[in-house]
This record gives C-alpha cells, structure tokens and sequence, in this order.
C-alpha cells in the first residue's frame, strides 16, 4: 500500500493550521489543541519544519511559530520530501538506494514512469490548494467528498 507516513500527514496538518491562521504567532501548545497531535509530536515536527525553513519562530510573550511567506506555495511534493526525504515507491526509483536485481528487473522501467507520474501531480500541487479545497476540486472526481475547514 503507498502511503504518506503519518509524521508527514500531521506536517502537513500543522502547515495547514498555521496558514489559516495567517500572519499570527502560535505556541505549539495551541497549535497541538487545534490539531488534536500531541503536543511532543507537534513539537518535533515544527523543529523540523523549522530547519526545512517552512515555518518561522519567534521567541517572546507575542511569540511562538508562523508559517514562512513562502510555505503556502511549496508543493506538496517538496513539503512531504522535506518530512520524508527521497520520494520513491520502490527501491528502483530511490536516488540513494541502488536495488540488486536492477540491471535484469523486467518492471523496473515501469516504476520510474509511475514514479515520476505521483512526483509530477504532487509538484502541482501547493499547501494553498491543499487548504481550500475548491482550488482541487477540478482535479477530484465527484464521488469524494470535500470537506471544508472549520473555523476557530
């Protein structure tokens, strides 16, 4: 089964709170109360999104984290290698794993076209698309539904 792993998952839930709550500092404690992650968790992660230069910190009464003027933009891709690192399905299509099988693999080609398929629709897609979600909605088939962020 693919699967984006759950610490990118809630990344991307922190990355998405943050950029509805435009140009406004949150504490991680806040920000794990309104994501429902635990507050460890939320922690970690905005370490990281820190050092990926996504979010921005300030330290203070007034402080806490934003998300960076640029973060909205990044595409999903770039957000989950951020997270993630190397964005491959298989071990074939890894930059930095090499497969033993790779030079008689009958399938391998295939892996890299699938591969570079998901890689390209995640590149069109931003963390602004992924937070209103009717600039998806040409993208989606009408059989799932879209659900629309609750206000706080």
């Amino acid at each position: 089964m693919l699967r984006i792993n759950k610490m990118s998952d809630y990344g991307m839930l922190i990355l998405g709170d943050l950029a509805l709550k435009k140009d406004t500092y949150l504490s991680a404690t806040k920000i794990a109360s309104s994501t429902h992650i635990s507050l460890p968790t939320v922690q970690k992660l905005l370490k990281k999104l820190h050092k990926k230069e996504l979010v921005i910190s300030k330290q203070g009464p007034l402080g806490g984290y934003a998300l960076h003027d640029s973060a909205k933009l990044t595409s999903v891709a770039m957000i989950i290698k951020a997270l993630e690192g190397d964005l491959s399905l298989t071990q074939c299509t890894s930059k930095e794993d090499k497969c033993a099988i790779e030079s008689s693999c009958q399938v391998g080609n295939a892996w890299q076209v699938i591969n570079r398929t998901i890689i390209s629709s995640l590149d069109k897609l931003t963390l602004l698309d992924l937070i209103q979600p009717s600039n998806i909605q040409q993208f989606i088939s009408l059989d799932i539904p879209i659900h629309s962020p609750t206000k706080n």
